[in-house]
């Protein structure tokens, strides 16, 4: 692939995630902060909708609309201040939306394989992302960028499952043995394809990236 083609992809990609971000914190907000929209009946079944359900929309929002500003390397290296504190507010909303998450996934409708499904992920999403954060303050800035990124794939599982539900009901498929399957499969594939990139990106580009300021 010629430069020039793998720029315009890669513009083309990053056009597309921050669209359904964008969406996805609309719909959110519309749905459970303002309740301009019903939300789906099966979320509010969950047997901790109350008081879990709000945090979890709202700090899941917040990192889903920050995570992908911290990858922006033009930015981050213009102005590191501004990394530290979105980075900052973000290690608060996994703090929050993580075992607010937890528990919603102990309260699924759709049963026990749903419920692991969700809870896995709910759990990860806090490890990585200290990880990431001990690796920043010791000054490991390559193994800080892979554990973010695999902290971002967990944050954007709010996208692949959003993507894969409609695509389940256009093929046709059952609802409820789609939905267990999805509660894994959202996370597993951007477990799966965030990995290949980090280890892709070790073979290209061997050695440590420029580091980033002083957290």
């Amino acid at each position: 692939m010629s430069r020039s083609l793998a720029s315009l992809y890669s513009t083309a990609w990053r056009a597309l995630v921050a669209l359904l971000v964008v969406e996805i914190a609309s719909v959110s907000a519309l749905r459970y902060v303002t309740g301009s929209e019903p939300p789906p009946p099966p979320i509010l079944a969950n047997a901790y909708a109350h008081p879990f359900l709000l945090p979890h929309v709202v700090a899941g929002v917040a990192a889903l609309l920050l995570a992908p500003l911290q990858f922006v390397g033009r930015a981050r290296m213009r102005w590191p201040a501004c990394h530290r504190i979105t980075g900052r507010l973000y290690l608060a909303a996994c703090a929050v939306g993580a075992p607010a998450g937890f528990m919603l996934a102990m309260g699924s409708t759709a049963g026990p394989v749903a419920a692991v499904g969700f809870a896995i992920p709910a759990l990860l999403w806090p490890a990585f992302t200290w990880l990431g954060w001990r690796a920043a303050a010791e000054r490991r800035f390559e193994e800080h960028r892979e554990w973010m990124l695999r902290s971002w794939a967990i944050t954007a599982t709010a996208i692949t499952l959003r993507l894969m539900l409609p695509a389940s009901a256009l093929l046709g498929l059952d609802f409820l043995p789609s939905y267990r399957a999805i509660s894994w499969l959202a996370w597993l594939t951007n477990l799966a394809l965030f990995e290949y990139h980090i280890r892709r990106t070790r073979r290209l580009v061997p050695g440590p990236t420029m580091a980033l300021a002083r957290a």
